[in-house]
């Protein structure tokens, strides 16, 4: 069996909204097992205004063109949902994509990634912006110390255990992705938040090209920051996909409509193509 590493940082003090500095060699960040000193880590989440959505799925198609996502697939998609009868009616729509969760209070790993066959894998480093260190756990499927959720697909096995344990249906096998550790089987995949364009200080492709801006992305660990002051003016930590299940995701939704728990509903388990009549 695999042996867990757990994290020392929970969710309730992410989302005071204050910034993660670590000063000695104790690691207090999430996925993360040792922090240089002075190290400043980031938590990057999305915050999905729906209030401002007008499901014209330009985030989907952004999407698709930025990560190659195949045909029949998604990283991100719109869900809908007419309202009321004629002629009072109403559409709701809803952005779905991977919620980057942090996972439960007790062991702080999301549940792709506890059962991942190849989690916990080599120790890796991840540099912050201030020039800091940390050290944390790579895997097929992992979760780095900035809270992003990641596939490596040279490390994937292409068992599907990923995808039948994420409850929210947005993980998929890429079928022009061969699993690296298993030539005969498809790579799991899903978004991961365009970490290219992160690195290079740039908003996630489907944030860049939202129209109404229904999509603000940022770090939640700087009390500046546009999401930071979202969640805590909304009180968004409640306002997430299926609270129950107790997750942790970090994807927030400013709902004055309520819509979460009417129009959203857990996938069927084993239907892995939980969204695939809704893509465009």
């Amino acid at each position: 069996m695999n042996k867990i590493y757990k994290p020392k940082i929970g969710r309730r003090n992410v989302l005071k909204g204050v910034g993660v500095t670590v000063a000695g060699a104790t690691a207090l960040v999430a996925g993360a097992e040792t922090v240089e000193a002075k190290a400043t880590v980031p938590r990057w989440v999305m915050v999905m205004d729906l209030r401002k959505c007008i499901g014209c799925r330009a985030c989907t198609v952004a999407c698709k063109s930025e990560n190659d996502v195949s045909l029949g697939r998604f990283r991100t998609v719109i869900q809908e949902k007419t309202v009321g009868k004629f002629p009072d009616t109403k559409k709701w729509f809803l952005p779905i994509m991977c919620n980057h969760c942090e996972g439960n209070e007790k062991d702080g790993i999301p549940p792709c990634v506890k059962v991942c066959p190849e989690y916990p894998g080599k120790r890796m480093t991840f540099k912050t912006a201030d020039g800091g260190k940390v050290r944390y756990r790579g895997g097929a499927t992992y979760k780095r110390p900035d809270g992003l959720v990641l596939i490596d697909s040279e490390l994937c096995i292409g068992c599907g255990k990923c995808i039948d344990a994420c409850p929210y249906g947005v993980r998929s096998f890429n079928p022009f992705v061969k699993a690296g550790k298993d030539q005969t089987k498809q790579a799991a995949d899903k978004c991961d938040m365009c970490k290219e364009r992160i690195a290079n200080g740039i908003d996630p492709s489907c944030v860049n090209t939202c129209q109404g801006r229904a999509r603000i992305f940022g770090d939640l660990n700087d009390p500046n920051s546009e999401v930071a002051k979202l969640v805590k003016e909304h009180n968004l930590a409640k306002n997430v996909l299926l609270p129950e299940e107790d997750t942790n995701p970090h994807v927030f939704y400013i709902d004055p409509d309520n819509i979460l728990k009417d129009l959203y509903k857990k996938r069927e388990k084993g239907k892995l193509d939980h969204y695939v009549d809704l893509i465009p």
